[in-house]
């Protein structure tokens, strides 16, 4: 059972919800530079004269570089600010979107989506670990929550605003929006993105880890990547992200084929997941956060909770081929993608709590590549 970890400092609790805001709106960049590739296959594939084989090449190239470049970039943030590493990316991504926006073709897409991939592979648990250096561990569940519906809603909101820019203006005037709302985002951060105080006491975060002092120095990396509860938390990623790569790429072609949607209704059905993640994983997030509160342990908190959804959702997926109408598919296929999400957010606050904070960034981007190896197999 944990003891109360104290709060942030009082003078950066008027600052914190601010980032933690800004994250969010990274993360729904993020996820929207990625769901343009799915709301624009069938133009793409058909103004470009791909085959399904290459355009899925398109998307495994994508998840390549992400899992690589997550690993690069996190063992690298241990020695730098997380505030400038996080503006960099948001560069990178409208770097990457740019030449599609100016009339590239296959190849062109092809190193654009690796860029991309590049770009976000490290976005989360950078955007993750910069949040833990403003909030202790007892009060992170719930901000994690937040950053990680940031994808949620990065689908939500863009699905139909792309598919609707798809259909008047066409597929690369939607690619050069998302260039400018990278770039807009990144100036604001620059402006207002700060480091957190958690972060500044020689990377031993004191305060927040006076109740666990073994966590105040680095610990081999051999014992933190052999931890069985930190490997646990990554199968189980791994798990949830392959259900969430066949969300991001496939989707919209499951719903014009399999349900029988019209074109312009694709961006409105997308979406639908997606929202129904967004209460659930803020559900989830609040209720973990109130039992750690309370006294309960992680185990229960952050273990027991997320997997008993995550199994929730495997039984959805294994009904799917007995189902006969299309709107009992639509709805196994989104509680079958989307209940073992709840796994995602909450591994983050596990691997948080076992990693000491000069190590964090990067047992957080080890697990994340892992999981985005999903999305290449």
């Amino acid at each position: 059972m944990h003891t109360h970890a104290p709060a942030a400092p009082a003078a950066s609790a008027s600052h914190r919800w601010l980032i933690i805001s800004l994250l969010f709106l990274f993360m729904l960049i993020n996820y929207a530079d990625r769901a343009i590739l799915g709301l624009a296959a069938g133009p793409i594939m058909r103004d470009l004269g791909l085959n399904h084989r290459e355009f899925g090449l398109v998307g495994s190239a994508f998840f390549l570089c992400f899992s690589v470049f997550a690993i690069v970039i996190g063992f690298l943030v241990n020695r730098l600010e997380t505030r400038g590493v996080l503006l960099t990316l948001a560069l990178v991504w409208s770097v990457a979107q740019l030449p599609m926006a100016l009339g590239g073709g296959f190849g062109m897409l092809l190193a654009s989506r690796m860029l991309l991939g590049a770009g976000e592979g490290p976005a989360y648990p950078l955007a993750v670990h910069s949040a833990y250096k403003w909030f202790p561990d007892h009060h992170r569940t719930l901000p994690t929550a937040i950053i990680t519906q940031g994808s949620a809603f990065g689908v939500i909101v863009a699905a139909p605003a792309l598919n609707w820019i798809i259909d008047a203006y066409g597929w690369r005037t939607a690619f050069g929006v998302l260039v400018v709302v990278g770039l807009v985002w990144a100036a604001v951060w620059l402006r207002l993105g700060r480091e957190g105080p958690l972060g500044e006491q020689s990377h031993g975060e004191s305060e927040t880890l006076a109740s666990q002092p073994q966590l105040q120095q680095p610990a081999p990396y051999r014992r933190l990547l052999l931890n069985p509860t930190i490997l646990s938390a990554w199968f189980s990623m791994f798990a949830a992200y392959w259900a969430l790569a066949l969300l991001i790429v496939w989707f919209p072609s499951y719903l014009r084929i399999a349900i029988g949607a019209t074109e312009a209704s694709v961006g409105w059905w997308s979406a639908l997941p997606w929202l129904g993640g967004a209460a659930m994983i803020l559900s989830v997030g609040w209720a973990s956060q109130a039992l750690m509160l309370n006294g309960r342990s992680s185990r229960l908190a952050r273990g027991i909770l997320p997997c008993a959804l995550g199994l929730a959702g495997a039984l959805c997926l294994l009904a799917l081929p007995f189902a006969a109408s299309a709107g009992a598919k639509l709805a196994l296929v989104c509680f079958g993608v989307v209940l073992p999400n709840a796994i995602v957010a909450l591994a983050q606050a596990i691997m948080g709590e076992l990693s000491p904070v000069a190590q964090r960034a990067a047992v957080l981007s080890v697990g994340n590549a892992i999981a985005g190896t999903a999305g290449i197999i």
